[in-house]
């Protein structure tokens, strides 16, 4: 284990616990805002409440933004629950004297605090993890986060049930406080891993909202998206929570409900995101995919006007919170792939924090404006303009993939950003990347003042080559190929790919072999990937092979655990390789026997019928398993083998596995003798039975003896194969 073994574990564990007790108090938080606001006020206070709460939420996203650019998330965000924390204690000594004033703070303070303390966290983990981990880790962390929900929204419900209403605020505190601490934790394991990002300032020119919006107009769309979303989850949220306290009653029973609601919400939201996030993504894109927020609405809208009961109006509210954040969050973040990271950082906080509250603001506002108009109709007339908003955000949603299929184009070819493909979820920019029309076409560089030129390898020729490997014409495919020699990262992911065609095959391993130390890691990441294809992953091993170094090992063994048996065998094989060329490189012997007990604890049927697609390449360096058995060798068992020579001596297991191809059984039976005194008892008693060797009475001899008794049988067995062999030819 490398001393960064550690870390990498334990920052993503950190980042899923903040995410646990944010999500924990946002859900709690929702209920007790509401429950305590009811309690002492008529609901048509609460459109008033809520625009002021939005103003409070964009003054604050403002002074977020200033605060995140100059001083980072990472010293900004802790200190944000911290004061949050302090500010429900003092809420909770003040409820009790002053309620009416409580509940308007409260109101506010979680309204204000909410947006921007989730903005700031993600801000926070998005610049502490690295890519690659948090391209593994963003899904456990997002669903660590629901499952915090889920149980804060209980836990809410059982304080409010055992003390009162307003012990819910010190529940709450006691979460940010907690909150505090982990986000703490993140930035202090960053240190040690000594990633910058954000934990210190942004270095050189500050990004500004100004020229992301100007470089990336599809973010106005987004913008008014989010704008139009809030807006009518307000209004909606407005007549959902008026009949909720009509139907309840105030005090304990209404924070029970809520409690319970945003619970439901929560746990309907976590098997949203995890069974039909992706699909969404891959099979109709972003926009699609976020368009499906509003087009829900539409359909809940009018359901509820014809229906008018108050289960109908709750289903449409909980609809709304599920698809808010599950499938709108997840193709709603990755609309920020083309914007560099500075200006990321002022576009996303003015559109998270300043459209998102405004929307609230506007919610409230139409909630307040149909009731002077009259309380009797207001239901009906907010249900029927929050539809009608809707469709409209139904349009832009199908809008947005155009503006963003632009801006990531432009951005891929001026190297604003670089995306692998593995890390690419959804169809819509894994489209960009394979397209060979889209990402080379041609747009005029901006104007800029005079600056030093530093181009050191021009653009044109690099995106030529990669539209030649994209075109599926062999002929230019391999002009490319044969004129490589170190290939830049970006057109290695292209030639990686092109492994699984079997007319570019040995050119693109070529390739790869010659810069295989330098994108270790990128084959790595495309071996374990297991989106890559197939034919791809089998092949890449051997080209690991020429890596020489822990991180090609490291790699490969991750590799013995894939579920294609051949992907595997050829990892034991470059292993194996690699073991022989550098003895110093470090292959962990528990770790090799936990997988051949694996291996051998399959099916009998799974084992016989494992078979190779790709045939073995003579040029390659031989291992000594297939020296006398070549192709009739049992590839499963040759695969053990293979594997227990990475840890047990080579000599006598090249004697041991020829001798379990005779017919002998006095050899076999020397073989299993020698494998009983260095293979553990589990791994023993499996193999013997793949051999199918009855029991035998052991004779007390030494393990010295038995070894010397086994390699002076060698002449033997290769006699007795040879023979068997070559009666198998004679005989057809």
């Amino acid at each position: 284990m490398t001393p960064r073994a550690i870390p990498n574990q334990t920052l993503p564990a950190a980042a899923m616990l903040g995410a646990g007790l944010l999500m924990a108090h946002q859900v709690a938080g929702k209920a007790a805002r509401d429950a305590i606001f009811l309690s002492n006020y008529d609901p048509k206070s609460l459109p008033a409440m809520m625009v002021a709460g939005a103003l409070t939420a964009l003054l604050l996203g403002v002074v977020s933004s200033r605060l995140l650019i100059r001083l980072t998330p990472a010293r900004v965000v802790p200190g944000a629950f911290m004061v949050s924390a302090l500010l429900q204690v003092v809420e909770w000594r003040l409820i009790a004297s002053q309620p009416k004033l409580a509940a308007v703070l409260v109101y506010l303070h979680l309204v204000a605090f909410g947006a921007v303390l989730l903005s700031g966290f993600w801000s926070l983990a998005n610049e502490l993890l690295d890519p690659h981990t948090a391209k593994q880790r963003f899904g456990q962390i997002a669903g660590a986060g629901t499952m915090g929900g889920i149980l804060g929204g209980l836990a809410a419900e059982r304080v409010a049930a055992w003390f009162d209403t307003s012990s819910v605020l010190l529940w709450l505190a006691l979460l940010h406080f907690l909150g505090a601490a982990a986000l703490v934790a993140m930035r202090r394991l960053a240190k040690t891993q000594r990633i910058k990002g954000a934990t210190a300032p942004h270095e050189g020119r500050e990004g500004s909202a100004r020229e992301a919006f100007a470089k990336a107009p599809y973010l106005f769309s987004l913008a008014a998206l989010v704008l139009i979303g809030t807006t009518t989850a307000a209004a909606v949220d407005w007549v959902f929570k008026s009949q909720a306290a009509a139907h309840y009653g105030r005090g304990e029973p209404l924070m029970r409900f809520l409690a319970l609601f945003h619970t439901s919400v929560a746990v309907i939201t976590f098997l949203v995101q995890t069974f039909a996030t992706r699909f969404s993504l891959e099979r109709f894109g972003l926009g699609r995919t976020v368009g499906i927020l509003p087009a829900s609405v539409v359909l809940g809208g009018l359901g509820a006007l014809f229906s008018k009961v108050f289960p109908v109006l709750t289903a449409v509210r909980g609809t709304e919170y599920v698809m808010r954040g599950s499938l709108f969050r997840s193709g709603y973040e990755l609309f920020y792939t083309p914007i560099p990271v500075s200006e990321k950082r002022a576009a996303k906080s003015i559109i998270d924090v300043g459209a998102d509250r405004l929307g609230d603001a506007l919610g409230g506002g139409i909630a307040q404006a149909f009731l002077f108009l009259g309380a009797e109709t207001a239901d009906n007339r907010i249900l029927l303009t929050i539809t009608g908003l809707a469709c409209i955000g139904v349009f832009l949603a199908l809008r947005l993939d155009r503006g963003y299929v632009q801006a990531l184009e432009q951005s891929l070819m001026h190297r604003a950003v670089e995306l692998d493909m593995d890390e690419v979820q959804d169809t819509t920019t894994r489209t960009v990347l394979l397209s060979g029309t889209g990402a080379v076409r041609k747009v005029p560089a901006p104007e800029r003042v005079a600056e030093p030129v530093r181009a050191p390898l021009p653009l044109e020729p690099l995106l030529q080559k990669l539209g030649d490997l994209r075109s599926g014409k062999p002929e230019r495919v391999r002009a490319v190929l044969l004129s490589m020699d170190h290939p830049d990262p970006l057109l290695t992911q292209q030639v990686v790919t092109l492994l699984g065609w079997d007319e570019a095959t040995k050119l693109a391993r070529a390739v790869l072999v010659r810069s295989a130390v330098r994108a270790c890691g990128q084959l790595v990441d495309n071996l374990l990937d297991q989106q890559q294809d197939f034919a791809v992953r089998r092949r890449l091993p051997a080209v690991l092979v020429h890596a020489e170094d822990q991180r090609a090992v490291d790699g490969l063994m991750l590799g013995l655990g894939d579920p294609r048996f051949e992907v595997r065998f050829q990892c034991g094989r470059a292993l194996a390789t690699l073991a022989q060329r550098h003895p110093e490189l470090k292959v962990a012997r528990d770790a090799v026997f936990e997988v051949v007990d694996r291996e051998l604890s399959v099916n009998r049927s799974v084992w016989s019928g494992h078979r190779l697609l790709d045939t073995r390449d003579a040029s390659e360096e031989t291992q000594f398993l297939d020296e006398v058995l070549r192709e009739r060798a049992d590839a499963s068992l040759e695969h053990v083998f293979t594997l227990l020579g990475l840890v047990l001596p080579r000599d006598p297991l090249k004697v041991v596995f020829r001798s379990l191809h005779t017919d002998d059984r006095s050899l076999r039976g020397l073989a299993l003798e020698y494998l009983d005194t260095v293979l553990p008892d589990n791994i023993r008693g499996k193999l013997a039975q793949i051999v199918e060797e009855p029991p035998r009475s052991k004779e007390h001899r030494s393990g010295e003896e038995i070894l010397a008794s086994l390699m002076q049988s060698n002449q033997s067995v290769v006699l007795r194969l040879r023979e068997k062999l070559d009666a198998r030819g004679d005989g057809g």
